[in-house]
């Protein structure tokens, strides 16, 4: 195959390290009663590889949970292309997806764990029911198999197996939390996209679920992108980081540059917040 550039797909030359997804132009405009437009993300564009871990930061209103919803498809985006490598061989743009290919990325080569628990569990199921609802939607069949697979990520998100057969909507919000992540981590998926997952929790349970989650990357080399207003948790977890400000970026790099050296006004007012 030849190699693909610019926006037409991912690059397919040998020997050459090829992103997992490339991002370009990412859009999103909602319209207003007025006839204007709101502008919630412009012309994003970006690279990500297997086994990293990208860091989205920027203030309340700044476009990044907006990327992640368009990305998941949650939201679907004004214009701009993304190429998923499963999706296609990464040849297609994933919002030219049609119904049956969406559900398809979004419960075998995506998954989401949502600021609040609530929009990513169903708090009426069991926590492995949860799980299993994941494992089904992904094909998976045998209902032995489903449970043991719910049971080892229920552990390994320290969720205590004698709550496996309980309902979320009895947890704590952390606990909440860990089923959320166990449920989006169950099947393997290639991107998994983390939105201020610790967003109102308690400052005791915000640093067991950042250890938890930077455990589970570190084991398993899990590709994700992280959406934060908090520079310490895109400092424990990102390798690099795009700074959104008013929908654009406005900075990005390695995260330990972009926090010791930025070079934005921006991103410089960030990080003396954080250090005053």
């Amino acid at each position: 195959m030849e190699a693909l550039t610019g926006t037409s797909g991912l690059a397919t030359e040998a020997g050459v390290e090829q992103p997992l997804l490339s991002v370009r132009g990412l859009t999103k405009r909602y319209p207003t009663a007025s006839g204007g437009e709101i502008v919630a993300c412009e012309d994003v564009s970006f690279d990500l590889y297997s086994g990293e871990v990208l860091g989205i930061v920027g203030e309340s209103g700044s476009g990044k949970s907006t990327v992640l919803q368009c990305l998941f498809q949650d939201v679907i985006p004004t214009s701009g292309e993304a190429y998923l490598a499963p999706f296609h061989e990464g040849t297609r743009n994933i919002w030219d997806a049609d119904r049956r290919e969406r559900r398809r990325l979004r419960t075998h080569d995506m998954s989401m764990v949502y600021q609040n628990p609530r929009q990513g569990l169903n708090l009426m199921v069991t926590a492995g029911g949860n799980i299993a609802e994941r494992l089904l939607a992904a094909d998976w069949r045998k209902v032995a198999d489903i449970r043991d697979k719910a049971g080892d990520y229920l552990s390994r998100t320290e969720v205590p197996l004698d709550r496996m057969d309980d309902f979320p909507a009895f947890f704590s919000g952390g606990m909440q939390q860990r089923v959320q992540i166990a449920k989006a981590l169950a099947n393997n998926p290639a991107l998994v996209l983390l939105d201020e997952l610790t967003t109102g929790l308690d400052v005791s349970v915000q640093a067991g679920v950042l250890d938890l989650v930077r455990d589970i990357q570190h084991r398993l080399g899990m590709t994700a992108i992280v959406v934060s207003h908090d520079l310490g948790v895109i400092r424990l977890l990102a390798d690099r980081t795009l700074v959104m400000k008013d929908g654009h970026v406005v900075e990005s790099g390695l995260t330990d540059q972009i926090l010791e050296d930025p070079q934005h006004p921006y991103t410089q007012l960030l990080v003396n917040c954080v250090t005053h």
